[in-house]
């Protein structure tokens, strides 16, 4: 069974307004999909209306006038979305043009070894554009108090203006800024959100650009 006839009939429940669980246990249980088949369906495929909207507010931050204005981040899910990409585990371009991961460690995350690299490699991002930033990380995940410690001293080594705060409602502090990077769907979807970041499709580019840099150099020694 082909998962993209699975995602043909959700696509088809939810644009009918089908509830998304609802949906999802519909056409799992019909084509005997893997708990991996069922995470992978439902990150990845939304309704027409979602693509749509996303589509009208996904920016690149170079079309973005950034300057004096503040890129709000969704920490934890930046983050692993990162590590994701720097561990090699596949990354997924979804259906409104969003990379996504499929880490499934949200409310279990733990600070590990590729934390660090995620950090350094938001902060680098953050540099090229001259990005003043605000990363709220959620006060309910495991050491979020340390991981905002972390980042707050990585900042200042990359002499980043910015905060970082740890609050017990991430979604709602998001969904009312101007500018978020992330790929939550609900926070997307805010009317007060006017355009959104996919900070892992600006991370992919910036390494390809890195490793053409790198080649280049190689090339001209």
């Amino acid at each position: 069974m082909s998962i993209e006839k699975a995602k043909e009939d959700f696509r088809y429940l939810i644009n009918r307004g089908y509830k998304k669980d609802v949906a999802l246990n519909f056409v799992a249980n019909h084509y005997k999909l893997s708990k991996e088949d069922r995470i992978r369906i439902i990150r990845t495929t939304h309704t027409d209306e979602e693509i749509k909207i996303t589509k009208s507010k996904l920016k690149r931050l170079s079309d973005i006038d950034i300057k004096g204005k503040t890129l709000y981040i969704d920490g934890f899910n930046v983050l692993i979305g990162l590590e994701a990409l720097i561990k090699g585990n596949k990354v997924v371009l979804c259906d409104d043009n969003i990379y996504r991961d499929f880490e499934k460690v949200y409310g279990k995350y733990k600070i590990n070894k590729y934390s660090i690299k995620a950090i350094s490699l938001l902060l680098k991002i953050l540099k090229e554009y001259d990005i003043k930033p605000i990363i709220y990380l959620d006060a309910q995940v495991s050491k979020s108090g340390m991981l905002t410690k972390n980042i707050r001293e990585k900042m200042k080594d990359y002499n980043i203006v910015g905060e970082v705060h740890c609050v017990k409602n991430c979604d709602y502090n998001l969904k009312n800024k101007e500018i978020v990077a992330t790929s939550d769907s609900i926070i997307i979807k805010s009317k007060n959100v006017k355009y959104i970041v996919d900070l892992v499709a600006e991370a992919i580019e910036y390494l390809k650009n890195q490793k053409r840099g790198e080649n280049e150099n190689w090339n001209n020694e």
